[in-house]
């Protein structure tokens, strides 16, 4: 889904105690203390949505299978049901109980500008087929609504909240309503009338510090966030984190090496190069010893050279 470099600031590695609610690390890490990840999702959802939400519950990076096993599943960071007006109740009285809206929040510094909508539209669609039993009529159907916070600006319109909903073109007073959101965040977003404490909490998202502390429910977070990243627990589990990412950056570059290695060394076969000259243009272009080149030309010599398109 990368279509550009990535945002976060991974390289080099940086402390626990810098990073921000938008580095995926700290923000399942929050969502995934069970009281307190509540608290900090009933909070956040408050002021994003600018309503009372008293009681959520979480499900830290649910995972929705596609129909089929080789169809794309997803995995989504913060799966959220609002049961403010009653605990949902089991499938046998679903009738008589009153469904909870869901929310998935996806804090992301990806930047995937170009499939962003397509991607939200699949989400919609795998979470949906979870939600209703074949026994159950279709307006027992949840609100869904997903929330994605970002730290560039999605359509480029400078906004800092652009909500989606179906409407019928011809007419847009027509009433269509299907229980499908889409709410896209930009935290830089200065267009619109939007309330200071969303701005706030923007901010905050992208700088987690003292710095940008300015209400009473920043500070709450703010204090459940300090409370995580000082857990001895979570400081072990971030340093392994960064230790496996490093060895499947280090698998990569290897795999690279070794077929731009082979790339070359067909492609000089083919040229006529003689073997000498071959591993002098290996050593300098990979910076290799003569006598690892060497071993790479007997390696690939008469290897198929395959080309790719695109």
């Amino acid at each position: 889904m990368k279509n550009k470099a990535n945002l976060s600031n991974k390289h080099p590695r940086r402390p626990l105690s810098e990073l921000n609610l938008l580095d995926d690390f700290l923000f399942q890490e929050m969502i995934s203390q069970k009281e307190d990840g509540e608290e900090f999702c009933r909070i956040l959802l408050n002021t994003i949505l600018d309503k009372p939400i008293r009681k959520v519950r979480i499900i830290p990076q649910m995972n929705v299978l596609g129909k089929d096993t080789d169809r794309h599943g997803i995995r989504m960071d913060a799966y959220i049901e609002d049961v403010s007006e009653g605990e949902l109740l089991l499938k046998d009285t679903v009738d008589a109980c009153i469904l909870p809206d869901i929310y998935d929040i996806e804090p992301t510094m990806r930047y995937e500008k170009q499939t962003l909508p397509k991607r939200v539209r699949y989400y919609h669609g795998l979470i949906d087929t979870q939600l209703l039993a074949s026994n159950v009529d279709y307006d027992k159907l949840q609100n869904v609504v997903i929330i994605i916070i970002l730290p560039y600006d999605p359509f480029g319109k400078n906004r800092m909240i652009y909500t989606i909903q179906n409407q019928c073109m011809e007419d847009p007073s027509i009433s269509y309503e299907d229980g499908a959101k889409k709410i896209f965040l930009y935290t830089k977003g200065s267009v619109g009338n939007t309330s200071q404490k969303l701005r706030d909490m923007l901010r905050y998202l992208e700088n987690t510090s003292d710095e940008y502390v300015t209400n009473q429910d920043i500070d709450a977070i703010h204090h459940l966030v300090q409370k995580v990243k000082q857990r001895r627990e979570v400081g072990i589990k971030y340093m392994k984190s960064w230790e496996l990412e490093k060895l499947y950056r280090k698998e990569g570059r290897e795999e690279g090496l070794e077929e731009g290695i082979k790339a070359l060394v067909n492609t000089l076969q083919e040229l006529g190069i003689s073997e000498e000259q071959t591993i002098a243009k290996l050593a300098k272009n990979f910076s290799l010893e003569s006598e690892d080149a060497k071993r790479y030309v007997e390696k690939y010599s008469g290897c198929e050279h395959s080309v790719s398109t695109l």
